[in-house]
Parts: C-alpha cells; sequence; structure tokens
C-alpha cells in the first residue's frame, strides 16, 4: 500500500495533460491557461519562438516553446475568432499565466493580477 500514492499521481498526471502542462514550463516556454469555465481563442507569442494560437476549452493549455530565457512573451485571449477586442498580459518567458475570468476590453482576471 506504501507506494499507491505515487501510482495514484502518476495516473493522474498521465490521464490529465492539464495536470501535467500547469506545472512551471522549460525555461525556454511561455504558456497560457484557460482557468475559466468557458472555451476562448488564445494566443501566446515570444521572440524567437512564434506566435501560436489555439481554442482552449476550460483547463486547456497553449504552450510555444524557442523563446530566450528570461524574456519577455505575450498572451492574449479572445471571446471568439471574430472578436476584435480581447485581453493580453506581458509574461516572462519560462512561466504558465492563467486567464482566470474572461472580461471585455482588456479587462480580465489574470493569475499574475493578485
Amino acid at each position: 500500500m506504501a507506494g499507491r500514492p505515487i501510482y495514484l499521481a502518476i495516473t493522474l498526471a498521465l490521464a490529465s495533460p492539464v495536470l501535467a502542462q500547469s506545472a512551471t514550463p522549460a525555461p525556454d516556454a511561455l504558456c497560457v491557461m484557460n482557468g475559466s469555465s468557458h472555451g476562448h481563442l488564445f494566443v501566446a507569442e515570444a521572440p524567437g519562438a512564434g506566435r501560436d494560437v489555439a481554442e482552449l476549452a476550460p483547463g486547456g493549455v497553449l504552450c510555444i516553446s524557442g523563446a530566450e530565457p528570461g524574456a519577455g512573451g505575450v498572451v492574449s485571449v479572445f471571446e471568439h475568432l471574430d472578436a476584435m477586442e480581447g485581453c493580453s498580459r506581458l509574461v516572462p518567458v519560462g512561466q504558465t499565466e492563467i486567464m482566470i475570468k474572461y472580461v471585455d476590453f482588456d479587462r480580465c482576471f489574470w493569475s499574475s493580477n493578485s
């Protein structure tokens, strides 16, 4: 029975990519996580790593890699693909920023707000 908690933790991490990816990313990665209860369109971009766009369901994570460690990047969220307004946040490379609640006109709640 002593090995059971470790087995359970490994099983949960393998079964849930969000649990595995929400930990601190690689030093050259920039990640954004949808911590809200609704799906949204997310963007992550950083010098050297390019730009990636994805629709994320609640709990989904978008990461880009190849950025210079310690550099800054930008994560953004939009209500949907055709939205004109969204929210953006400057984030150091090597971190995962979590969008907690989407609010129009750059008033979203982010994990780094606290």
